[in-house]
């Protein structure tokens, strides 16, 4: 029974070979089989008798037809659409055959009857074209029946079989009896099996529904599912409350709950994919963040409230429209600054036209640094931009490229140093700043494209470097390769420097300082460098060079350490040394810790250490530096004062102990009275307000008695002594020093 059931497909579950449903092959078999039996049958129950009255036909009928079911039985597994289609053409050449080899024409009618049966298996089998084909071509036997109309070739009078009847009438029996009614059966089982899975497909559905449902509003998302013309179907609570739509009944149309054109928002394109797909409600701003599609008109849309991203993203873009100002834009000046140089001169690098770039240095930077405030610093550089922007030649705006430079784009027309002059002049003016007169003056280093660089970052470098290393009487300087091997030297002295500190290479020498007898009063420390490779490196090069390097807090550090360790050695020594303290020292904020370390670590006290400083040290914002060192108890000086800006007022306020004059103040003092009237003026106020006053660059006896009869009371010069390395002074020496000084 397996294997009948196994051969008939009556079983959903097995799947034929070829691409047909199962039950359609299945009918055909049963039909085959079933029609195969019937002629198997005919065949051998007429096979004698026809032997026997030599009715060659008949044989050849009946076992050409039992053969091609055979046949075609075999097919149905391989190909069912011919095997379907050879079956109905045998049923309508059977049907022909007894119209044909029937002489009977009562009984030729039964092969008409016959063919009826084809559009109800080609229904059955094939599809409903070929079986109204078949109703259509059944018109034929229909009208050979109505009209009597013989079409067979056997003579009347020619015998027939005695059981021509009873085949003819099993034939039409089986059929209509057997084969139909086995096929209709089996299509009638498949569709009650089809009937029993859609059921329990639809209880599924239900479930799956109603869980749908469950999930639907019950989701972490807010869901709608919008139709073609944009109109809200249906929406979960959390996209109800999202859109502010709890009230108004469904469906609703999206135009209605926002003033945006949200026509985009079904467009599929790819180009639109990074696009947000965003729309307004209220004040919210919503986002489709994705979409799937249920139907061909229903679409899920999940919705999302972007309205802090929007808010971010704006604020980032405005963030980045200051970013890219500030990219360009230098706020202390108001001009362009470097960024924007090197882009403008890799502009006009790549239009290949010669030009010059300017780089203006301005000499009097310190009192910039020290003595202006912020606003006064646009006031300057707002005239100055006036100034430039007024020459015909200037390729594009000036730049600020810092530490008071500024940069200038011109036509290279004409020797460069008659260009370099006449822009020197141009910068060289006063203005008021506050409550200071400022001398506008500038030092101009010059490169050209493409002799001195042919890239931007080289070009500036270039221009710079002719800047930078400007002898010091020098006003304009053009860049060549004797600059740039200066600055590689330059580069290596600082190396060499940085290592000569590590290694303790620099020596400790002293200058005394004396009274109005000749005695010594203290010290000055003054730092000498003696290298294996370049010998003695006078200070007037090392020492800029440490300031250029950021190096010279360490040789300020390494100067109080040798101090400390001097004064640990000689007891004796009951004066005060004098140690120079540079701006950047007292910009350091570890600055008072470090010296409390060192002085510390040798016991030495504060009173023996005198900090000598700049004037330009002294800005308003250093002034609690200064109190802090004067309560600790190291004595206070102003060195060289004179050369720079500040005036005697606004120095006097901070807690110093000593101000020392510097050389070119007592250039001439017998000769002018202005000169000599301001050294009396100094000293009546210095009086008053118990500050020493010392002379320095006492080189002659000449020096000494004109200072002596300003009444100034300290000094300090060659003529007293000259620096001595601190292992070889000794009191002895200065005993010595005294006797003959006297």
């Amino acid at each position: 029974m397996s294997t009948l059931s196994r051969f008939f497909l009556l079983e959903e579950e097995q799947k034929p070979r070829v691409n047909v449903p199962t039950w359609r092959l299945s009918a055909l078999r049963i039909i085959l089989t079933t029609g195969l039996v019937l002629c198997l049958g005919i065949f051998l129950n007429s096979l004698p008798a026809a032997i026997d009255y030599n009715l060659n036909y008949v044989i050849a009928l009946t076992s050409g037809f039992t053969i091609t079911l055979a046949a075609l039985l075999l097919f149905s597994s391989r190909s069912f659409s011919i095997t379907a289609h050879l079956l109905l053409i045998c049923i309508a050449t059977a049907g022909v055959m007894i119209k044909l080899f029937i002489p009977n024409l009562q009984l030729a009618h039964l092969g008409s009857i016959f063919v009826y049966i084809t559009p109800i298996i080609a229904l059955i089998l094939v599809g409903k074209k070929t079986a109204t084909f078949y109703a259509i071509l059944n018109i034929i036997p229909f009208v050979l029946i109505l009209k009597n109309i013989n079409i067979a070739i056997v003579p009347a009078e020619q015998r027939m079989l005695v059981d021509a009847v009873l085949h003819i009438q099993l034939l039409l029996f089986f059929f209509l009896n057997c084969c139909i009614p086995l096929a209709v059966w089996r299509t009638s089982l498949a569709a009650s099996r089809l009937n029993k899975h859609m059921l329990e497909n639809n209880t599924l559905l239900e479930s799956q529904k109603q869980i749908y449902q469950r999930f639907f509003q019950k989701s972490f998302s807010a869901i709608i599912l919008v139709d073609q013309d944009f109109n809200i179907v249906e929406a979960n609570d959390k996209a109800k409350r999202l859109l502010s739509i709890q009230t108004l009944p469904l469906p609703l149309s999206l135009k209605r709950i926002t003033p945006d054109n949200i026509e985009y928002l079904s467009y599929d394109n790819e180009l639109l994919d990074s696009v947000s797909k965003t729309f307004t409600v209220e004040d919210k701003c919503i986002e489709v963040a994705a979409q799937e599609l249920h139907s061909n008109e229903i679409k899920a849309w999940y919705l999302q409230d972007v309205s802090d991203q929007q808010q971010l993203q704006q604020d980032l873009l405005t963030l980045d429209v200051a970013h890219q100002q500030a990219k360009y834009f230098d706020k202390a000046t108001n001009l362009p600054n470097k960024t924007w140089l090197l882009e403008q001169l890799q502009a006009h690098i790549d239009r290949g036209k010669p030009f010059a770039l300017l780089i203006a240095d301005n000499l009097n930077k310190h009192v910039l640094d020290y003595m202006i405030d912020g606003e006064q610093h646009r006031t300057l550089y707002a005239r100055i931009n006036q100034i430039v922007e007024q020459d015909a030649e200037l390729l594009d705006q000036i730049a600020y490229i810092g530490a008071g430079r500024i940069a200038i784009l011109v036509e290279a027309k004409g020797p460069l140093k008659d260009i370099a002059s006449r822009w020197h002049k141009k910068l060289d003016f006063w203005i008021k700043l506050g409550q200071h007169q400022f001398h506008s003056k500038y030092a101009i280093g010059i490169a050209t494209y493409p002799e001195h660089g042919y890239i931007a970052e080289r070009l500036l470098k270039s221009a710079l470097q002719a800047c930078e290393l400007r002898a010091p009487n020098q006003i304009i300087t053009v860049f060549d390769q004797l600059t740039r091997r200066q600055t590689l030297a330059r580069h290596e002295m600082a190396l060499l420097l940085e290592k000569s500190i590590e290694l303790g290479e620099l020596k400790l020498y002293l200058q005394s300082k004396h009274d109005i007898n000749k005695s010594i009063i203290g010290y000055e420390a003054l730092a000498r460098w003696h290298n294996s490779l370049l010998g003695w490196v006078p200070p007037s090069q090392f020492i800029p060079i440490a300031e250029e390097f950021g190096l010279v807090s360490h040789v300020t550090r390494t100067m109080l350490d040798r101090v400390c360790q001097f004064l640990t050695v000689n007891p004796h020594i009951n004066v005060p040394i004098a140690i120079n303290i540079s701006s950047r020292d007292i910009e350091d904020p570890l600055f008072i810790s470090q010296i409390q370390h060192i002085t510390g670590k040798y016991g030495i006290a504060p009173s023996s250490i005198e900090l000598e400083l700049t004037e330009y040290s002294f800005a308003d914002d250093h002034n609690h530096v200064m109190d802090q060192l004067d309560e600790l108890g190291f004595i206070l000086s102003i060195d060289d004062f004179g050369t720079g800006y500040s005036n005697i007022a606004r120095v006097l306020e901070c807690p110093i102990q000593r101000l020392k004059l510097d050389r070119s103040l007592l250039t001439d003092i017998t000769d002018l009275k202005k000169q000599r009237s301001l050294l009396l003026g100094l000293k009546t106020i210095c009086e008053n307000m118990q500050i020493s006053l010392l002379a320095e660059g006492v080189e002659t006896q000449k020096d000494f008695d004109r200072l002596s009869k300003l009444g100034i009371t300290e000094f300090q010069g060659y003529w007293f002594s000259k620096p001595c390395c601190a292992s070889e002074l000794n009191l002895k020496t200065i005993e010595e020093n005294n006797s003959v000084l006297s």
